[in-house]
């Protein structure tokens, strides 16, 4: 369901926090064809690739992934620019290193089409840091970063407590950001540039400001000075993109609490689980929750869902996909042919939670 990022699967639980695959948001929907009139004056990418080609290789002969990530950061990419960078970096993803004959002469589809679609969201993103005066949980959509770990949790509390993730940002009189999250991280960042705007944020999350890009750009900098494989990635937007990232410890970061982790699955204890779901419906307490493996159901696995509420009397157990996509299933909403899902919100059996779902991660208040 994922891109196949996940190299290496962490499953023991350490410090009350489970390690973790990231998985990016997969094309769930038909997207909708670009039509001429959106293109209409779009410089082609080759000509962009050749305008750029000086600077993106610093003189070398060729360009590899990270030569092209390490310059994300810069402000000088904007529009056109930025988005052929990045549609260049996730060509080098599969490909070895090119030089400009190589680059200019790239006719992949997707990669056309990604660039394409980065120049339309780059022109229509509200650059502002909440565009409707507080987050809008109904907007947040992930990005094609693995970031799921994070989004989730957020979005549970852009849903929640939108005060608290204001209170976690202050723009600085220089124009950076500081963010400090509730469990004493922070991290100082200049604004989000185009190039990482593109990268990893869905036209639906930019249209609710840049908020969750700067919470994300200080994430990937908090992150790469414990995780060496976010510290060997060159830009800390893209270092969010990061297989072993506890989902307690994100829990913990937003509401600086200590997390209680349950295993479901084969493992499970149902009766404390389903106590522990009494309590943090209660509280109103957050919860994370990791699908790990295929399950005997159409939901996507390698994934982290959050928890957005459970009914004690009818059993079920309320789950956002960070996807934040819409579904109708053809047929009964359920394992077979795939849950109804509003915004991403969907509802399963408890008895089918506890099944599927691999790792739960609950807020301690």
């Amino acid at each position: 369901m994922g891109r196949g990022l996940v190299s290496v699967v962490f499953l023991s639980v350490l410090a009350g926090a489970l390690s973790l695959p990231v998985t990016s948001r997969a094309n769930d929907l038909a997207v909708i064809p670009l039509t001429a009139e959106q293109l209409k004056g779009i410089v082609p990418f080759a000509a962009v690739v050749q305008r750029n080609w000086k600077n993106w290789s610093q003189d070398n002969q060729t360009v590899s992934k990270l030569d092209l990530i390490a310059q994300m950061a810069s402000p000088a990419y904007r529009g056109e620019d930025a988005a052929a960078l990045v549609a260049l970096e996730i060509y080098l993803k599969k490909n070895p290193p090119v030089d400009l004959a190589g680059a200019a002469a790239i006719n992949d589809p997707k990669i056309i089409e990604r660039y394409y679609r980065n120049v339309l969201k780059l022109r229509q993103a509200k650059r502002v840091l909440f565009a409707n005066g507080q987050p809008t949980f109904e907007l947040l959509q992930q990005g094609p970063v693995g970031d799921c770990y994070f989004f989730s949790a957020s979005g549970w509390m852009a849903r929640n407590r939108p005060a608290e993730v204001m209170n976690a940002i202050t723009r600085l009189d220089d124009g950076r950001f500081r963010v400090r999250f509730a469990n004493g991280d922070q991290a100082t960042v200049t604004a989000p540039t185009d190039a990482e705007l593109a990268i990893n944020d869905s036209d639906s999350t930019l249209q609710d400001g840049l908020w969750m890009s700067v919470l994300e750009k200080a994430t990937g900098t908090i992150q790469a000075r414990s995780y060496s494989k976010s510290a060997a990635i060159p830009d800390p937007t893209v270092a969010i993109d990061t297989a072993g990232i506890p989902i307690g410890s994100v829990v913990k970061r937003w509401t600086g609490r200590e997390v209680k982790m349950y295993h479901l699955g084969a493992r499970v204890q149902r009766d404390q689980v389903r106590r522990a779901l009494i309590r943090m419906q209660e509280r109103k307490s957050l919860a994370t929750s990791l699908l790990l493996h295929r399950p005997p159901a159409k939901l996507a696995y390698d994934h982290v869902y959050a928890i957005m509420g459970f009914d004690p009397e009818t059993d079920a157990v309320t789950i956002w996909n960070p996807w934040g996509t819409d579904f109708t299933p053809r047929g009964p909403s359920g394992p077979e042919n795939g849950y109804a899902r509003k915004k991403g919100i969907f509802a399963l059996s408890f008895d089918e939670f506890v099944s599927f779902y691999s790792y739960l991660a609950i807020e301690q208040n």
